[in-house]
């Protein structure tokens, strides 16, 4: 019998641990959390973005090559939250828990800029072959139907939208405390909360997991997975610093405009993402997200990026603390040769309120009364290659030699593809069943259906 450890109680945590369950009931699962409650930092609701990228909206995943446009980000990551959506309705199938204010139906929109629309006719003609029920339309035939679009002719850009009308919008939070519950309840794991990490060392072929929480005491485990967002670097430093001298931290802040006007909201039941505006980076202000939170809902728009020494919101843990001096050379001279996505975060760092409303005017008509909201942190990884720092987007799982120890670094997408990193992981560590109940491919029917029957079992659109 085996002892699993896992790092961080979030959402990868909790469905690794559900998944690990449901393979081997057996296995001895134990969760290390720094904070007194789970899923309060990167899974919080109001922290990720919970769309699920259903209709495939990252159009800052869109490359172009030699005048080609290329989306092949964009299907991979399509087809990994579509394994999570199998997962989801094997959990609803199993009656293992309800997705009560866990999913709500939210139609999902991409939305371009573009006179021509060459790029986004491109781009939906490859996305058609893989997702027949994305619609393609220009400005003419649905504005009406967006409220909040903008309608002027002042600035009338023409644009084109994609429209998909089976999305969801997930909290995860509340998944989160599901599982975790439901684990809890059945005696499936053994959940320490207000636990810091102190050291990992090597012991023969396992580990040794030296632990505070009021006492210092120690645990010997097989497997070590370390989720724990902000902290997972600097734990991997503990670790082993060979793998972790490749890494750096670059911690970035966020900030919604956030309304809870219920007429506006009546109106605009839709996650709107849109492509960067021209001369900033990529990610940077894409949303107009509609998000149901514990059955209240409200219109998301940004986030606004920024700078910050912070790593985590709820604990006192800054970059500082773990950077040395040859870390700081490096940071320097990343900024000085990335300057230009540097001076923007701190731009945003500094904006008012009053400039943040004004930044929504291209996009969408101004929303009154709206308010400002902490959106999270988010951990982007700087990768060491060729002896230069390299921006990493997305999340990576990092394995030690032996592979039976693991970290999960970098930031979105995160929560939407968490089933297929568990997936990865546990194919690593020990075997992954090839006829387990949630297997996905890409032209399976079974999984098709599966997916089709979460969103029309019992996931009830919210009214107001």
């Amino acid at each position: 019998m085996f002892n699993i450890s896992i790092i961080g109680a979030g959402v990868i945590s909790a469905i690794t641990s559900l998944m690990i369950n449901l393979i081997n009931q057996k296995l001895k699962i134990f969760i290390f959390e720094i904070n007194n409650k789970v899923a309060i930092e990167n899974s919080k609701a109001t922290n990720n973005a919970g769309t699920g990228h259903e209709g495939m909206c990252e159009n800052n995943y869109v490359k172009l090559l030699n005048k080609n446009y290329y989306i092949k980000k964009n299907i991979n990551i399509y087809f990994k939250f579509n394994l999570t959506k199998n997962f989801f309705s094997w959990i609803k199938f199993l009656n293992i828990f309800n997705f009560k204010k866990v999913i709500s139906k939210t139609p999902h929109v991409s939305f371009f800029f573009f006179k021509n629309n060459i790029k986004l006719k491109k781009i939906f003609n490859k996305i058609r072959i893989f997702n027949k029920s994305i619609k393609f339309t220009n400005n003419n035939f649905f504005l009406n139907k967006f409220s909040l679009i903008i309608k002027k002719k002042k600035i009338k850009k023409k644009f084109s939208i994609t429209y998909y009308k089976y999305g969801f919008d997930i909290n995860y939070q509340y998944l989160s405390l599901k599982i975790f519950h439901y684990l809890t309840k059945k005696n499936k794991i053994n959940l320490f909360l207000s636990c810091k990490i102190i050291k990992i060392k090597n012991y023969k072929k396992q580990f040794i997991l030296t632990l505070f929480k009021k006492n210092f005491f120690r645990i010997l485990t097989d497997y070590v997975f370390v989720c724990a967002g902000g902290s997972s670097l600097s734990i991997l430093k503990k670790f082993n610093k060979k793998i972790s001298k490749n890494y750096f931290e670059l911690p970035i802040n966020g900030t919604w405009l956030i309304s809870e006007e219920k007429n506006i909201i009546k109106k605009h039941n839709l996650k709107i993402y849109s492509e960067t505006i021209k001369g900033n980076p990529p990610m940077s202000i894409p949303h107009l997200d509609m998000r149901t939170i514990f059955n209240e809902k409200k219109i998301f728009f940004g986030p606004f990026a920024g700078l910050t020494f912070k790593i985590l919101i709820n604990t006192k843990k800054n970059i500082i603390e773990s950077i040395n001096l040859k870390h700081f050379i490096n940071l320097i001279i990343f900024s000085y040769e990335n300057r230009y996505i540097i001076n923007y975060l701190i731009n945003e760092n500094l904006k008012t309120k009053k400039k943040k409303i004004f930044d929504m005017f291209p996009f969408c008509k101004v929303i009154k009364n709206t308010y400002c909201k902490i959106a999270g942190k988010r951990l982007q990884i700087l990768k060491k290659k060729n002896k230069k720092l390299k921006l990493n987007f997305g999340t990576k799982l990092i394995f030690n030699k032996n592979k039976n120890f693991a970290t999960l670094l970098g930031a979105s997408p995160g929560a939407s593809i968490s089933v297929n990193i568990a997936k990865n992981l546990i194919k690593k560590w020990f075997f992954f069943p090839k006829k387990f109940l949630f297997n996905y491919k890409k032209n399976n029917k079974k999984s098709k259906i599966f997916n089709f029957l979460l969103y029309l079992k019992g996931i009830e659109p919210f009214t107001v």
